[in-house]
């Protein structure tokens, strides 16, 4: 029971590791992907055509990285926010508004 005990205290010590690794470090963390995310939809809401596409090409990239994130078992996993980070800056100059 001990040994349990203590492999599940180690995963729970990982897995918050891997969380502040990745807040502190640019990596895709949720809480960015949802804050993003939530900006794309309001932008193509009201958006033309251009910031539709350009909030298209932004929200899948974020549904891909999301997926990553949520299987990562490591910070190796984790996607850098560079790509995402370009991504929503075209989609917030298409739709005449700034990157949260």
């Amino acid at each position: 029971m001990r040994t349990q005990l203590d492999d599940y205290q180690k995963g729970v010590r990982a897995a918050v590791g891997i969380i502040v690794l990745a807040a502190l470090s640019g990596c895709l963390a949720a809480t960015k992907i949802h804050r993003w995310e939530s900006a794309l939809v309001g932008w193509a809401r009201k958006g033309g055509p251009e910031c539709r596409e350009s909030a298209k090409v932004a929200s899948k990239y974020l549904v891909n990285a999301n997926r990553t994130l949520s299987g990562a078992t490591s910070a190796l996993d984790l996607a850098t926010d560079g790509e995402a980070k370009k991504l929503m800056t075209e989609a917030a100059r298409m739709c005449g508004d700034v990157v949260p």
